[in-house]
């Protein structure tokens, strides 16, 4: 009898589940929720009911309850752990709630689910698509959280020797962003980054190249050292262990160059710090052009650093170099290593005029006789020769590393001194210098085989100690603080949720809206102490008052608006939820407040008109009329900080500006009109011209020509 009612219960659910189903694909989702829910009520096997949980939390989403949706995915998730579908509604909620890094967290979990199967690609394209959607903030504090991950797993080392709180990490971690993507097309390439390591995993060596960075943005340059050495000697032992040679460009040369720069930048440090070293800089820099001569990246932090440097500096960091493979610390005997001395006389140049441009173009032609990278040549110093109190020109000094190819210097020497004009006299070079004195010209192998291992290294070691272990001990915070914005504020959305930060102009401006239909994307500012958001257009300012109950009726609450201070109370027990003096006046009688009872804008809401006594007196400065903060004992906003909506200005201020707006366009107008006609006529003449030198041309030699040789022709006679 049990089994018969178990099967009609399951009969009518499956009835009901369909009716559902069909008025969910004809867009009654109000009737298909409450199908779902009809059948929820006679089904109690967890399958089951994890199916009509998705289902209905669809028919929630379709009509924009998110919320609903969202419960609803959850539960399906409790039925059935391991369905991917499940996740995917919870993904889908999330997204619809815009608690976006959860989104992508549940669409990564879908995606692992449904590896192998037909919504593979599906599930892959969703989670794409929500990553795109973080803001750059949240896109760091996800690459933070995967670091932390491998630190909590002992993968990655935790930082000892300097650290910062977990606020100047990301913060640190939004500009080094910032600067990667200045200049790439959207959405950048961390956005790719990051979609790379959620679905592999992030390598430990990637993990301290990423760490180093944003240790060093953040001041921390002894920790960024240590994250950056510990990469590249990760990434020198997986090159050690292939079975094969990594090929040139390969993957692990690739990264392994970018570890180098990590740890050359943190040994640049900035001007005037305390761990600045510019020539463990260069070395580093150096060794990662070795990696991937190919780095524009790092040729150009090469020249930058090699300009913080002396000439007899720059020599100590070649000859310290170990730029063959077998020359690292084990307990081999280093190869023996040489370079090329070259010393040019220009008596025609000029110290100041042996620019940037002139020494690359000098190291790339050394560099073509060695048969090397450009990488291997450095410009060691130039000197300035004076006879008689006059000019005398310069002489440069430059130095090839051949390293242990003795007959690649021997080669380099004996072609300079056999022909030294034929090999260094490219024009160019003479362009820029004037032509070489080849009498003067000296070239000479030098024998720079280190003797000693680096002392760093032995440190500790000669001795017979080891560093002690400081892991019970906080890490030093570094000799320099980052500056960190938004101390007392915060900008986010209407209900509270992240918002894209704005690139600051370098002259603090920001955009201004006149037209309401290309209003931009409302920026809340929310006070660190959680007593209100607000934010302001033309005419008006919307104030959230956050510490309302959302169980207060609106009979209960003592709400006092005056030209310029507003009071929100409870009537009842006199608790004030927000209190201050206005920082400029308000019209009491055109101000109204609400409260329904939810989140957000659906709380407490204040809408306070503007008094805009500032145009009064000037109408034309329609900036006067913002104001800086809300209450008079708040921080400032930043003026750049967001956008500013112009469009409800009072239409005595507004009309005379779009007329005038106006006015502006039709003289534009004309005056573009008169610039395409200026251009048509100059493109007829230039057409006659042209037309005339190639008749010209024909009746002189019979022969036709195009204008396009005849200019050709011309410009190599001038040359």
């Amino acid at each position: 009898m049990a089994s018969n009612e178990t099967s009609l219960r399951r009969l009518k659910a499956e009835h009901l589940k369909k009716r559902a189903d069909t008025a969910l694909r004809e867009g009654n989702y109000r009737k298909a929720w409450t199908g779902y829910t009809e059948a929820l009520e006679l089904l109690s096997d967890r399958i089951s009911r994890s199916k009509l949980y998705c289902n209905r939390s669809l028919a929630y989403l379709k009509a924009l309850r998110s919320s609903e949706a969202l419960e609803d995915a959850e539960s399906a998730i409790q039925c059935n752990p391991d369905w991917g579908k499940a996740h995917w509604r919870r993904g889908a909620a999330l997204k619809g709630v815009k608690r976006v890094p959860e989104a992508v967290s549940a669409f990564h979990r879908a995606w692992q689910l449904s590896k192998g199967t037909a919504s593979d690609a599906e599930c892959d394209r969703m989670l794409w698509a929500v990553i795109q959607r973080l803001t750059r903030e949240q896109l760091c504090q996800s690459i933070l959280a995967c670091i932390n991950d491998l630190v909590s797993q002992g993968l990655v080392a935790k930082a000892s020797t300097e650290a910062v709180t977990d606020r100047e990490m990301v913060e640190a971690a939004f500009r080094l962003l910032a600067l990667e993507h200045k200049g790439c097309p959207k959405p950048g390439p961390y956005y790719r980054s990051y979609q790379h390591w959620l679905k592999n995993g992030m390598p430990a060596a990637d993990a301290c190249i990423e760490r180093s960075a944003v240790h060093s943005m953040a001041k921390c340059y002894l920790q960024g050292r240590v994250d950056a050495q510990a990469a590249v000697d990760a990434l020198l032992e997986q090159r050690r262990q292939a079975d094969s040679k990594c090929k040139e460009h390969s993957e692990v040369d690739v990264r392994l160059s970018k570890a180098y720069m990590r740890l050359g930048e943190a040994f640049l440090a900035e001007r005037e710090h305390a761990d600045r070293d510019c020539r463990k800089a260069l070395e580093a820099f150096i060794r990662g052009l070795e990696a991937d001569p190919h780095s524009e990246q790092l040729r150009d932090l090469r020249t930058e650093t090699e300009g913080e440097l002396t000439g007899s500096e720059i020599r100590a960091v070649l000859d310290g170099l170990r730029m063959v493979e077998g020359n690292s610390l084990n307990g081999c005997t280093p190869e023996q290593l040489f370079r090329v001395d070259i010393a040019l006389r220009y008596p025609q140049a000029t110290h100041r005029g042996f620019g940037a441009r002139a020494r690359e173009a000098l190291r790339a032609v050394v560099a073509r006789l060695a048969g090397m990278a450009a990488a291997a040549v450095s410009v060691d110093g130039v000197r300035r020769l004076v006879q008689k109190d006059s000019a005398a020109g310069i002489v440069v000094r430059v130095c090839a590393q051949t390293g242990p190819d003795i007959l690649a210097a021997q080669t380099v020497v004996t072609a300079l001194k056999n022909n030294p004009a034929e090999h260094l006299g490219g024009d160019v070079l003479a362009e820029m210098l004037g032509q070489m004195d080849a009498s003067a010209l000296e070239a000479e192998i030098v024998d720079i085989t280190p003797a000693l291992w680096e002392e760093e290294t032995q440190t500790g070691v000669a001795n017979g100690t080891e560093a002690p272990n400081l892991s019970i001990v906080p890490a030093p915070r570094p000799k320099l603080e980052l500056e960190l914005p938004y101390r007392m504020y915060r900008l986010v959305r209407g209900d509270g949720g992240a918002l894209e930060r704005p690139d600051k102009h370098p002259f603090c401006m920001s955009r201004v809206f006149y037209d309401g239909v290309d209003r931009p994307e409302e920026a809340w500012a929310q006070l660190a102490d959680g007593s209100c958001r607000w934010r302001q257009t033309g005419s008006e300012i919307k104030v959230i008052a956050l510490k309302v109950p959302a169980g207060v009726p609106p009979r209960e609450m003592a709400v006092s608006l005056e030209p310029f201070r507003i009071r929100v109370a409870s009537a009842r027990t006199g608790e004030v939820f927000l209190e201050g003096d206005l920082e400029r006046g308000i019209v009491p009688e055109e101000s109204v407040w609400m409260h329904s009872g939810g989140a957000g804008e659906d709380g407490c809401l204040l809408l306070l008109r503007k008094m805009n006594l500032e145009l009064l007196r000037r109408h034309w400065m329609h900036s006067e009329m913002w104001w800086p903060r809300l209450f008079a004992h708040h921080a400032p906003i930043a003026w750049d900080d967001y956008e500013k909506d112009y469009s409800d200005l009072p239409n005595e201020v507004l009309a005379p500006h779009r007329a005038a707006e106006l006015a502006r366009d039709a003289v534009r107008r004309v005056e573009a009109a008169e610039k395409d006609k200026r251009e048509v006529l100059q493109e007829r003449d230039d057409l006659r011209k042209r037309t005339r030198q190639e008749r010209l041309h024909f009746m002189r030699f019979g022969v036709r020509k195009s204008w396009v040789q005849l200019h050709k022709e011309s410009m190599a006679v001038r040359c």
